[in-house]
């Protein structure tokens, strides 16, 4: 959460805003995308990751932010790790699934 938010922070850095104001655009958002911990974690539970209403895999794909960062000359580090998770996920055939379906690739070592 703390590295997307200096990621984000960074990349919108580039277009004249500051780091508080985009704080205090990104505060509530983050609050309000905190109410989804139940819902993820009813689906992790439930181990069914097709449930309507999830944001796919395939919609979760963070290409085009890793390509603007990049395009910015920003590292990408930070987002990275997740896109790996997502495109694993993808690749085995889940890209309909929904997005906490990566933890399945977290649970699995090596």
């Amino acid at each position: 959460m703390f590295g997307g938010f200096l990621h984000g922070a960074a990349m919108v850095a580039g277009a004249g805003v500051s780091a508080g104001e985009f704080a205090a655009m990104a505060a509530p958002w983050l609050t309000a995308m905190t109410s989804g911990f139940e819902e993820y974690a009813a689906v992790i539970d439930g181990g069914d990751y097709s449930v309507e209403g999830q944001q796919s895999l395939e919609f979760s794909d963070l290409g085009n932010i890793i390509s603007a960062s990049a395009d910015a000359g920003l590292r990408t580090g930070v987002v990275d790790p997740v896109q790996r998770l997502i495109q694993e996920q993808i690749a085995a055939g889940h890209g309909k699934e929904g997005f906490p379906r990566i933890i399945e690739s977290i649970r699995r070592a090596g």
